[in-house]
């Protein structure tokens, strides 16, 4: 994890000999129609899925669902994002899972993290075995739930099948297993899932559409001030608000996206922040209603990364960040603008 810590210190401290804001840059394109790099296609065709699941109880009972799902290529197709609708009867549920390809770390290199509409995230590693065309995932994060093991696989016969199957136990006692085949309907399809309105927790953090961003970086030879972009957009759950970024240093221009949710179970949010083609950094947030603002801590890498989270208005942003690196503090503060959908 200190390779996380020192990535996200790199960021924020690269092109500290220039000062860039008084370049304009042009509009961003995060969009893809293929993947970004070799690694990704791997993984489930995008498009519209259709799937069944089966969820056997640890009494044997067999709960069984429908699922649609839509899989689309996200940062310039460093990222696939699947949106999920879970039918189960007159009931339903919502997911969002995105996968990425970790290039830092040494071994389970695919990782992808899920998002479940009351909050829950949860990140997995997963290897490739191409000889049988299987995905191996073990959980990653939370990392602190003694005796726990939770398993899946994702098995790919052809390019649009797909066989998912999971295992949960706890002190080898089985807790949950499941099994789920889908099926590949297409680019595009006659009725979609509908899309629902953000829930309150989460209209205040933001708002669909561009966004321009300016961060001053402080360092020991003159603050340094970055340029960025970002899009944001809801899920159709409402539940999650999706960011791709852009952070214009000196060398080259740093790709990023970020996942925000309300934990309903913990009142709390909930924020992932995935690099380019590196790890990804979990945070807490806890709403202060006074200030209007959020504080982030971060839990993977515990401790290392704080954020003040400033949201007083619908279409602006601020916040103040400081990155602990052993025995190295770095700080700056950022803000952001609400320019176009």
């Amino acid at each position: 994890m200190k390779k996380g810590i020192k990535l996200l210190v790199l960021l924020v401290l690269v092109g500290c000999g220039k000062d860039k804001t008084e370049t304009s840059q042009p509009r961003e394109n995060f969009n893809a129609n293929a993947s970004a790099r070799p690694e990704l296609n791997v993984f489930e065709t995008p498009g519209f899925w259709e799937q069944v699941n089966e969820v056997i109880t640890p009494d044997g009972k067999t709960n069984r669902t429908t699922a649609v799902s839509r899989a689309t290529w996200g940062l310039k197709g460093h990222h696939l994002l699947i949106e999920s609708e879970v039918r189960a009867g007159e009931n339903m549920k919502h997911n969002l899972v995105v996968k990425h390809f970790n290039e830092l770390a040494p071994t389970n290199q695919y990782q992808s993290v899920w998002f479940q509409d009351d909050g829950l995230v949860q990140g997995f590693a997963g290897n490739w075995r191409a000889n049988q065309g299987r995905l191996d995932w073990g959980l990653i994060f939370p990392s602190d739930i003694p005796g726990l093991e939770f398993t899946m696989t994702e098995t790919f016969p052809k390019l649009t099948e797909k066989i998912f199957t999971y295992n949960i136990t706890e002190r080898g006692q089985a807790i949950s297993n499941g099994r789920s085949t889908a099926n590949f309907l297409g680019e595009t399809i006659d009725q979609p899932p509908r899309a629902f309105p953000p829930v309150p927790e989460m209209a205040r953090l933001g708002q669909a559409g561009v966004w321009e961003e300016l961060q001053t970086i402080k360092h020991a030879s003159g603050d340094v001030k970055l340029k960025g972009q970002s899009r944001m957009r809801w899920t159709r759950s409402g539940r999650c608000i999706i960011n791709e970024g852009v952070v214009y240093t000196e060398n080259r221009p740093e790709y990023f996206l970020w996942v925000k949710t309300w934990d309903a179970v913990e009142k709390h949010y909930r924020y992932a922040y995935f690099f380019e083609d590196g790890p990804v950094h979990h945070f807490v947030g806890q709403w202060n209603p006074q200030a209007k603002s959020i504080h982030w801590q971060s839990i993977q890498p515990p401790g290392a990364i704080e954020i003040r989270e400033f949201v007083k208005q619908r279409g602006e942003r601020s916040w103040t960040f400081t990155v602990m690196d052993g025995s190295n503090r770095n700080s700056g503060s950022g803000t952001s603008k609400f320019i176009s959908k």
